[in-house]
């Protein structure tokens, strides 16, 4: 397999969750998802992942802020990293809403790029998959300094 690629499939018994899902356990899998909204506003970024107790791995996301399309021209206003873990100890399977940037710093201001990249399996666990469901953002609920 292409070890820097998600494939988008349901994983689930009746086949309805669709979601892009990585499971190398060398890690190094990585999707970016833009986002394109309308500039010069503040947004907070989502990522729904997939919770659950067995098998699951470990991520990086980043969001990196262009303020609008051009990003060519120019390096990210801003960039927010934070590692996301899919593995917890409720035995439950549910979708998580993670949220990546925050409300008092402008994380997001239009044109922006989210990067998801799998780390390796970490010692002692079953599986690395990873499984997203959404991208998502919203308008900041606070003023920006």
């Amino acid at each position: 397999g292409n070890p820097t690629a998600f494939e988008r499939y349901a994983d689930d018994l009746l086949k309805q969750r669709m979601g892009w899902i990585a499971t190398d356990a060398a890690g190094g899998s990585k999707i970016t998802f833009p986002i394109d909204l309308p500039p010069g506003e503040c947004y907070v970024v989502y990522v729904a992942i997939l919770k659950s107790y067995n098998g699951m791995g470990t991520m990086m996301v980043e969001v990196r802020d262009y303020g609008d399309k051009n990003k060519n021209s120019k390096p990210p206003k801003h960039s927010t990293k934070k590692k996301v873990d899919g593995l917890w100890q409720s035995p439950i399977s549910v979708w998580n809403d993670v949220q990546i940037t925050e409300d008092d710093v402008a994380g997001c201001t239009g044109y922006c790029e989210v990067d998801i990249t799998t780390d390796p399996i970490i010692s002692g666990r079953d599986g690395n998959k990873v499984k997203i469901l959404t991208v998502s953002a919203r308008r900041c609920s606070r003023v920006q300094n």
